[in-house]
């Protein structure tokens, strides 16, 4: 086969990604928080950009304060104008005070005055019980404790020797976030190169440890942990019903523990709501519950009967070109090399770029979520019931835009109703089948069926089959099938489960 080298020439369409366009996309999935670190990350690198300032365009009382070389208010002028314009009398005064207060408050805070000596001013070095203090201060604990070092600490206090201080490491560093041991102590004994006896009487160490329960390897283990160092006679039945019954328990099989045990139907009520205050998640006391609040990017509010769509873009800084680079663009003085020139160019264009993407991220932003409140009313009207089935494609269409469009708007955004704060894209769900056609979300649908449990008889529990017919009766058309992975998917134990005695 013969190779050789041409030359073809070929005509082609293809979107090209410019860098502005990759800014408008990055930009329009971003949440309000994410963009406003972005716009300051900007206006750190860009120059040209400034935040717009009302106080700083019309100050309230010209030459109060005096301007710098160029004629430009100074920041200290600037923030007595914004002070004044927010009524902080307190703070206009301290301004206008200026080097006066701030030498006055060097002299009190460190100049050998009580105050300067205890946090370390510019006086005479500290007491040694003012340092014992502040070095209290400093090593206090700023976090809580967590699962791994409340046992560290119990088995420092509790090995018999260094061997068993060593496993118990080990078996407190494979615990799971919940306090249970995962993987097979054969697997770890090989790993550690020691018998499999000895890690168990590592493990019982261990497991004598407070939380009760903490170091089992299953549920039935956790609980017989807890009940072991429980005295009496309802102590001792919940054990035994743990420790025989387990599955029955599980099971809701009732009568056949109660014949077992030849207890009577109100003792076993007793050793079930025993059980029943027993933690099956030993570390969950432990866990990190860090709160994460969101900011909603848009609101909407009912305005006299009529729903209006709010962006909540406050806390993204409104920008605008420095009106000082613009002139030094058309100043040839100022602008002695190419090199100047361009940089300016390509600052100003990077700005102007920012600033249009951002508008209209706000107006892509406002027009969505217009378009799915346009068709989601019933559920700012009557809740979860109303919500109607809703695509990606059906907003795209209505606003002329395309679905990855739509997509990247409603990711990770957040909006505030009066029904509560959901993020946009709760509501597109899928649509199911009724006698008015294919009307009823997927969401509405679970909340009914959490309805229809909620109000069932406690001693006979509706079974899947009977939500089916239960749902058929109010018009909507599912299969039994579906009724269990809604079922399943909202955490709702099967009707044998679900019995109580």
């Amino acid at each position: 086969m013969r190779q050789e080298f041409r030359m073809n020439q070929k005509m082609q369409q293809r979107m090209v990604m410019t860098p502005m366009l990759q800014q408008a996309m990055k930009i329009l999935q971003l949440s309000t928080l994410e963009l406003k670190e972005w716009v300051e990350k900007e206006m750190t690198e860009n120059p040209v950009l400034e935040e717009e300032e009302a106080g700083a365009e019309k100050p309230e009382t010209p030459g109060l304060a005096e301007a710098d070389d160029n004629g430009a208010p100074t920041e200290s002028d600037l923030n007595y104008e914004r002070a004044k314009e927010r009524h902080q009398t307190d703070v206009v005064e301290q301004l206008r005070e200026g080097d006066r207060m701030s030498t006055e408050t060097w002299a009190l805070y460190g100049e050998g005055e009580e105050y300067g000596e205890y946090y370390g001013g510019r006086g005479e070095s500290v007491s040694a019980d003012d340092q014992e203090k502040r070095d209290f201060l400093e090593a206090s604990i700023t976090r809580e404790t967590t699962l791994a070092e409340h046992l560290d600490w119990q088995l420092v206090l509790a090995a018999k020797d260094e061997l068993q201080t060593k496993l118990g490491k080990v078996l407190i560093g494979n615990l799971d976030e919940n306090g249970y041991l995962t993987d097979p102590l054969e697997e770890m004994a090989k790993a550690q190169g020691v018998a499999v006896q000895e890690l168990e009487r590592a493990l019982q160490l261990v497991q004598s440890f407070d939380p009760p329960g903490v170091g089992a390897r299953n549920l039935r283990e956790c609980l017989l942990l807890q009940l072991e160092g429980r005295k009496g006679d309802l102590a001792r039945k919940a054990y035994r019903v743990v420790a025989e019954h387990f599955e029955d328990v599980e099971k809701r099989r009732y009568p056949l523990i109660q014949k077992k045990l030849e207890i009577s139907a109100e003792e076993l009520r007793e050793v079930l709501a025993l059980i029943a205050t027993l933690e099956p998640k030993p570390g969950r006391s432990f866990q990190e519950n860090n709160t994460k609040y969101v900011t909603p990017d848009v609101s909407v509010r009912k305005i006299e009967g009529e729903y209006v769509v709010v962006l909540n873009d406050e806390p993204v800084p409104r920008l605008r070109i420095s009106s000082y680079y613009r002139k030094m663009l058309k100043d040839k003085e100022a602008l002695k090399t190419k090199e100047t020139k361009a940089f300016l160019d390509n600052k100003i264009q990077s700005a102007m770029w920012l600033i249009k993407n951002i508008e209209q991220r706000r107006k892509t932003i406002y027009r969505v979520t217009e378009a799915i409140f346009r068709i989601q009313r019933d559920f700012l009207e009557t809740g979860l019931t109303g919500l109607k089935p809703l695509t990606l494609k059906q907003v795209a269409d209505m606003i002329g835009m395309h679905e990855s469009t739509v997509s990247r708007v409603t990711t990770h955004k957040y909006v505030q109703t009066p029904r509560g704060l959901f993020e946009l894209k709760y509501f597109f769900t899928s649509g199911l089948e009724s006698e008015a056609g294919l009307d009823v979300s997927s969401l509405s649908v679970k909340e009914k069926i959490k309805e229809l449990v909620d109000q069932e008889p406690a001693q006979k529990p509706h079974s899947d089959q009977k939500l089916t017919q239960l749902l058929k009766d109010q018009g909507i058309f599912i299969a039994r099938r579906t009724i269990a992975k809604y079922r399943e998917e909202l955490r709702i134990p099967s009707a044998s489960q679900r019995r109580k005695y």
